[in-house]
């Protein structure tokens, strides 16, 4: 998954490690790459299921069910 967090201003990438079976987090926080104004509120989750990498639906699950136990779909 891609996007913005719910209450977040910066973008995230959630990766999942098939071999290990864990999760990381990668945060482009960089300056000029922050949620553009023009997106709303930042209480509102912008994520998306990345479907290019070959993840099964099984995975987009899992990825859904630890943002939302992360808080990050929360408003």
């Amino acid at each position: 998954m891609s996007g913005y967090p719910a209450n977040c201003s910066a973008w995230l990438t959630v990766y999942y490690q098939r071999k290990s079976g864990k999760w990381s987090y990668e945060w482009y926080d960089r300056v000029g790459y922050r949620r553009p104004v023009a997106l709303g509120s930042t209480m509102e989750c912008l994520m998306r299921e990345v479907s290019d990498r070959g993840a099964s639906r099984q995975e987009h699950s899992m990825a859904r069910r630890v943002m939302a136990e992360s808080g990050f779909f929360e408003a």
